[in-house]
């Protein structure tokens, strides 16, 4: 998969379903871009500033200036073309995006705000906007079958902050300090937390554990969640930056064409996103004011 190719990709499915009339399908968006739907819409809204529903609209709104500019078409007709369920609900937002009603937009005069399909390449860096964190490693390990324990929430990109906030204030620390003779994480280096996504539902919800990794087999404290983690060959990579969220924005896309340079492929089949806060790259240089570094892991197919 090449990053760029399957952004433009995306872009023009977009752009033919808003022109033929019909629905977005996200499950047809995730089969093009090759990921979990809710990653690829992380990194379309780092890279455009807006979400994907908001992408659609916004050019919605720009195609039915044209038309209402450039032909006799009805109002109402515009609005039923564009997918809006009425006449009122298309003026407001038509007048939200263009600053004129639709009426005024047929005046030869009226000035349209335009707003045009997403050019990958330009819009990595559009706005003084640009990916700042840096790929620091990638290797590749062979992990044994084991669990992954821990916390469990039902969460979302917006809220995973306040589920690693409930982390810290809970006893799932001490719980997981019992598990200490069975943990199974020797490729992983001393940390204060492991984040672990998986089950992405839809764009944004997926299921979140906050825990470590013990051997098969272990008895659950009361309280815990364990998520089975099958054998194979998975992906290490450190990505550092100025702070979380420079890392968070970016990570998806460095790590896709990181992963991309080196010849293999994300296991989508079995995915799973780690997000590992170690004591040395993270916890350390954090206190010391200085760049952080978060490692994640995750499953790479190998045939």
């Amino acid at each position: 998969m090449n990053s760029s190719k399957t952004f433009d990709d995306v872009i023009q499915y977009l752009e033919k379903n808003i022109f033929d009339g019909f629905e977005i399908d996200y499950n047809e968006i995730s089969k093009i871009a090759m990921s979990p739907a809710a990653l690829f819409q992380r990194i379309f809204i780092f890279i455009s500033g807006v979400s994907i529903a908001d992408y659609v609209r916004k050019r919605k709104l720009t195609l039915a200036g044209y038309d209402l500019k450039n032909s006799d078409i009805s109002v109402l007709d515009v609005a039923i073309k564009y997918g809006f369920h009425s006449h009122s609900s298309f003026s407001r937002a038509f007048k939200e995006h263009h600053g004129i009603t639709p009426s005024e937009a047929k005046i030869e005069t009226a000035k349209l705000n335009n707003y045009l399909p997403i050019n990958y390449l330009e819009m990595r860096f559009i706005g003084g906007k640009r990916i700042m964190a840096e790929m620091k490693k990638i290797i590749y390990k062979e992990v044994e079958e084991r669990l992954m324990v821990g916390m469990h929430r039902d969460t979302s990109f917006f809220e995973a902050g306040e589920v690693w906030q409930d982390f810290f204030k809970s006893n799932v620390t001490e719980k997981l300090e019992t598990l200490s003779d069975v943990k199974c994480c020797n490729d992983i280096d001393s940390n204060a937390g492991i984040g672990m996504m998986y089950n992405f539902q839809d764009m944004n919800n997926f299921e979140f554990i906050i825990g470590d990794f013990v051997c098969i087999g272990t008895q659950i404290p009361d309280g815990l969640v364990a998520k089975h983690v099958p054998a194979g060959l998975t992906a290490h990579i450190q990505i550092e930056g100025a702070n979380v969220a420079e890392i968070l924005d970016s990570a998806y896309l460095l790590i896709t064409e990181a992963i991309e340079k080196t010849g293999k492929k994300i296991d989508h089949d079995s995915f799973y996103w780690c997000e590992v806060y170690t004591i040395e790259r993270y916890c350390e240089p954090l206190n010391r004011g200085e760049k952080v570094i978060i490692d994640y892991v995750l499953p790479i197919k190998t045939n």
